[in-house]
């Protein structure tokens, strides 16, 4: 009976404890992203009129137009994109020499 106590007691200790601590980590996931009814802070983006868009990033709002937006950034991943695979193919090629005769 004392073993069974014990761990009963245990048991209610551990409940509390994972209630609590998922209460605490919602409460961080809303200090990071925003309450549910909220519109998110750091980003979003609204469909205008005419094919514009509106963008806030940080509360500043931004007015648009898509082409451009899809050419800037599909030039920055391409750019990323090519100084990744020229990196990698340096790095492998720097260790490939290391395991040649």
């Amino acid at each position: 009976m004392n073993v069974t106590l014990k761990m009963m007691g245990f048991v209610a200790i551990l409940l509390v404890g994972v209630v609590l601590g998922l209460q605490t980590a919602e409460r961080g996931i809303h200090k990071v992203s925003g309450l549910p009814e909220q519109q998110p802070q750091t980003f979003y983006i609204k469909k205008m009129d005419k094919g514009q868009m509106e963008i806030a990033v940080m509360g500043k709002q931004v007015q648009a137009n898509p082409q451009e937006m899809v050419n800037y950034v599909s030039k920055l991943g391409l750019s990323v994109g090519s100084y990744v695979k020229s990196g990698t193919k340096t790095a492998v090629d720097w260790i490939s020499q290391m395991f040649q005769p």
